[in-house]
C-alpha cells in the first residue's frame, strides 16, 4: 500500500516523466498493470497482424523469389516475438519488468526487420519514410513502455534508417532534408505526446491516491480509520492468515480518563496528548506491515500480522512502559502524562480452521480492555482467541 500522500512522497520528476521515490512508482506500475496488460496484448497483436500482412507488398515489388523469402521470416519474427511478449503477461501476470521486456524485444525486432524492408526495397524511400515516422510513433504511444526505454528505440531506429537513406544515395539534398527533419518532428512529437501522458496518468494516480487516504485515515493522527478496518484491512489479514496457516493478534488499547485532560486542560489538549499517542504506537509497530487504526475517540485498535499471543502482550507491554515514560507538552512549561489500558487477543490458524466473523475477533480484544480498565486502568489483559462466540476465553489467562 502506498504510504499517506504528501508532497516529497508524490513528487514527479518532470524529465523522466516518472515518481522520484522508487517504491511510489513501483505502487503506480502494480496499480496499472492489469490495465497495461490489455493495452499490450492488443497493441503489439494488431501491429504483429499488420505487419505480416505486409508480406503481400513484398511479393508484388520483388516477385516470389528469396528476397520476399527473407523479408516474410523477418516479419514472422516479429509476430513471433509479439505473441511471446503477450503470453508473457499470462505466464507472468504480477511482472512489470517482464512486459517492458517484451514490448522493448518485439519493437527491437520490429524496426531491425523494417531497416531489411529499406534495404531490399531501395527505389520506395518516400514511403518508407512515411512508415518509420507512423513506427516511432506506435512505439512512443501505442506499445506501454518506460519512456526511458522507448526514447532509445525510436530515436535509434530513426537514425539508422537515415543512415540507410543517405547511403543509398536515391533522394535529392533537399529530399533528403525534408525527410529528416519530418523524422525529426514525428519523433519529437511522439515523445512529448508519450511524455505529457505519462505526467497525466500519475496525477491521477497521485490524486486518486490522495482521495484513497482521506477515506481511510484518521486526519488528526494519521491512522487508519474505523472503516477502513472493517471493509478491507481486518478481513483481507484474516484471509492471508487463513490461508498460509499463521498467527494473527489484535490489540485495543485506551487512555486512561482521557475526559479529564479535556476538562482540565482543553480539547487541543486532549488532541495534542492523542497524536502523541498515536505517534508511539506506529514508532513501536512494524512499518508497512502491522496496522494502527483509530478506533474511536481515545481508542485505537493494532493489528499485528504473524504475531502470536506471547509477542503481541510483550508489544503491548513496551508501549505500556513508554508510554508511561513519555509526555505531551500541551502549553510552555506544562506536560501532561498519561497511561494506557490493553486488551489483547490472537488467533493461530494452524490450530484454527473454521471461519468466524471478524467482529468475534475484535470483540474479544474489545472485552479484555474492559476487563484491564475495570482492574484498575494501565495494565494489559490478554486471552486466546479460538474463534467460538461462545466460550471465546479459554480459563488459562497469559498476562494479567
Amino acid at each position: 500500500m502506498p504510504p499517506l500522500v504528501n508532497d516529497a512522497a508524490y513528487n514527479i520528476s518532470r524529465l523522466r516523466a516518472e515518481f522520484r521515490d522508487r517504491t511510489i512508482e513501483s505502487h503506480f506500475n502494480r496499480h496499472q498493470l492489469p490495465r497495461t496488460q490489455s493495452q499490450v496484448r492488443l497493441a503489439l497483436l494488431f501491429c504483429a497482424t499488420f505487419y505480416v500482412a505486409f508480406a503481400l507488398t513484398d511479393v508484388l515489388a520483388l516477385g516470389p523469389g528469396n528476397d520476399a523469402l527473407v523479408l516474410l521470416l523477418g516479419r514472422v519474427s516479429v509476430a513471433v516475438s509479439a505473441l511471446l511478449s503477450c503470453a508473457m503477461t499470462y505466464w507472468y501476470p504480477h511482472s512489470v519488468r517482464r512486459i517492458w521486456l517484451g514490448a522493448s524485444v518485439t519493437e527491437i525486432i520490429g524496426m531491425s526487420t523494417f531497416m531489411l524492408v529499406v534495404l531490399y526495397r531501395p527505389d520506395e524511400t518516400p514511403w518508407h519514410a512515411m512508415a518509420i515516422s507512423i513506427m516511432a510513433l506506435v512505439v512512443y504511444l501505442y506499445i506501454p513502455n518506460r519512456i526511458a526505454y522507448a526514447l532509445p528505440i525510436g530515436i535509434v531506429a530513426t537514425t539508422v534508417f537515415a543512415a540507410l537513406v543517405i547511403y543509398q544515395d536515391r533522394l535529392t539534398e533537399t529530399e533528403l532534408v525534408t525527410m529528416i527533419m519530418l523524422l525529426v518532428l514525428s519523433n519529437g512529437f511522439g515523445c512529448m505526446a508519450a511524455h505529457r501522458y505519462a505526467l497525466i496518468r500519475r496525477e491521477e494516480f497521485r490524486v486518486q491516491s490522495f482521495l484513497k487516504n482521506l477515506s481511510e485515515r484518521d486526519p488528526l493522527t494519521g491512522c487508519h480509520n474505523r472503516r477502513y478496518l472493517q471493509q478491507e484491512l481486518l478481513n483481507m489479514e484474516l484471509s492471508r492468515a487463513r490461508r498460509f496457516r499463521l498467527p494473527l493478534a489484535v490489540v485495543i488499547c485506551d487512555i486512561d480518563h482521557f475526559k479529564s485532560i479535556n476538562d482540565t486542560h482543553g480539547h487541543a489538549a486532549g488532541d495534542a496528548v492523542l497524536i502523541t499517542f498515536a505517534n508511539l504506537l506506529r514508532s513501536l509497530t512494524r512499518e508497512n506491515v502491522d496496522s494502527v487504526i483509530r478506533y474511536g475517540g481515545e481508542e485505537f485498535l493494532i493489528v499485528l500480522p504473524e504475531t502470536d499471543l506471547g509477542g503481541a502482550v510483550q508489544l503491548a507491554e513496551r508501549m505500556r512502559g513508554a508510554l508511561i515514560g513519555s509526555g505531551t507538552e500541551v502549553a510552555p512549561g506544562r506536560v501532561v502524562g498519561v497511561t494506557a489500558s490493553f486488551g489483547v487477543t490472537a488467533v493461530n490458524f494452524a490450530l484454527v480452521e473454521q471461519r468466524f466473523a471478524q467482529e468475534l475477533l475484535v470483540d474479544t480484544a474489545d472485552r479484555l480492555l474492559y476487563a484491564a480498565k475495570s482492574s484498575g486502568r494501565n495494565n494489559v489483559k490478554a486471552l486466546e482467541f479460538y474463534g467460538r462466540e461462545s466460550g471465546a476465553f479459554e480459563a488459562h489467562k497469559v498476562a494479567a
